[in-house]
Order: structure tokens, then C-alpha cells, then sequence
């Protein structure tokens, strides 16, 4: 079976931290950076079990910014609809509202994306700095992707999962196995998805995100 590893490299220096030790490892870095006065830039951990995002973000960027960047890294396949609230559906919040109104230091919020086969994030504010961003949203850490060998020949790098298999020992395949499952199982090409770095990965169309981490 596939093995996520809940770790994550830290943007400035590059060293591998496990998911909690990460963002108390990122803090040492963004004290340091150039205050800049009348800004407000946050930074806030996304999760959804062992997959998890830390992020800075503009304090003006709106909570728009946020789902677009969501939907564009982990979620987007068929443009379903989401939903930020103070908690599991509350009160939904207002997209057009600036995050540095919505936010503070230890602020959770809720998300939702696909309202049928629906993947959950929980988002909390670490802390808020004086600090300006290039970007709306910049990319502190990210969990390390799948790192799994075929299960059939148990040689080559899984690149594919059967959801019809989800949870067993015989769902992760190489590229070349997984067309031979494909005609053994009996779901077929429908239960055939790539494996990717996503909470969303085997669900509905989803097939990958459209953004990745870079280093500067």
C-alpha cells in the first residue's frame, strides 16, 4: 500500500520537518523577514487528514483568492461548489470579505468543496506578521507526495490506484500493471486514477493540481 509520509521541506532552508514541527519551524523565518508597516500577512496550515499546506497570505487578498488557490493546487475537477464557515456547515462566509478581516491568530475556519462527493479542509491562522508577500498566497511547506512501489510486480513506482480497491493492499499500481488490472477488474478503466498529492486523489474527475511548490 502507498505510504504518505506527513512531512513537509521548509521553503527558505530546504530541511524536512513532520507535519506539527513544520510550522513551528516556519515561524522562526517569517520573524525575520522586513516588517513593513500597515500590512498584515497571514499564516495559515490547511489540512485534511495527512495531507497539509502552510501558507502566507496577503492579509488584503480576499477569501476568493483562497478558494481559487485551494481549488487550483488540491480540489478543482468538475467546478463544484465550496463553502468557508466557522465550523462543518455553519453560516456560510462571505468570498468577496479580505482575509485580515476574517482572521487572527488561532482563527479556524471549515472548507468544503463538492457538495456530493465532498472533500473537507480544516484551515487555522498560526500566527499574523508585519510583512509583505509578492503574491496573494506563497507556498511555505507542503506534505511529501506518495512513495509507493507497484504491488504486483513490486519493482516499479506506483503511479496509478484502483478505487475499487481503496483500502486494500492490491490498489496501487505501475503504469504498466494497472492496464493489466484494469482488464481484471471489474470497474475497469472508471476505478483507475492517477496517484497524486492531493486529499482529493480518487475522487469524482479529479486527476492533479495545476500548482506545485517552488523554491526559490
Amino acid at each position: 500500500m502507498a505510504d504518505l509520509t506527513p512531512e513537509g521541506k521548509c521553503l527558505f532552508c530546504e530541511q524536512t520537518y513532520n507535519k506539527s514541527g513544520i510550522s513551528r519551524h516556519l515561524a522562526t523565518h517569517l520573524k525575520k523577514m522586513d516588517k513593513v508597516d500597515k500590512k498584515k500577512s497571514l499564516h495559515l496550515r490547511v489540512e485534511a487528514g495527512p495531507y497539509f499546506l502552510n501558507l502566507l497570505m496577503d492579509g488584503d487578498a480576499k477569501l476568493s483568492d483562497l478558494d481559487g488557490f485551494l481549488r487550483a493546487i488540491w480540489l478543482e475537477c468538475c467546478g463544484h461548489l465550496s463553502q468557508f464557515s466557522y465550523g462543518r456547515w455553519n453560516e456560510e462566509i462571505r468570498l468577496s470579505l479580505k482575509c485580515q478581516r476574517i482572521f487572527e491568530k488561532g482563527t479556524k475556519l471549515w472548507y468544503a468543496y463538492d457538495f456530493g462527493s465532498t472533500t473537507e479542509l480544516d484551515i487555522k491562522c498560526i500566527d499574523v506578521y508585519p510583512v509583505a508577500v509578492k503574491e496573494k498566497i506563497r507556498i511555505l511547506s507542503r506534505n511529501e507526495p506518495y512513495n509507493s512501489i507497484c504491488v504486483n510486480c513490486k519493482k516499479k513506482p506506483a503511479v496509478q490506484v484502483c478505487t475499487a480497491h481503496w483500502g486494500e493492499d492490491d490498489a496501487y499500481f505501475c503504469e504498466y500493471c494497472a492496464e493489466k488490472h484494469e482488464v481484471e477488474c471489474e470497474e475497469g478503466e472508471y476505478s483507475m486514477f492517477p496517484i497524486v498529492n492531493s486529499p482529493r486523489m480518487g475522487v469524482c474527475g479529479y486527476t492533479g493540481g495545476m500548482i506545485d511548490v517552488e523554491r526559490d
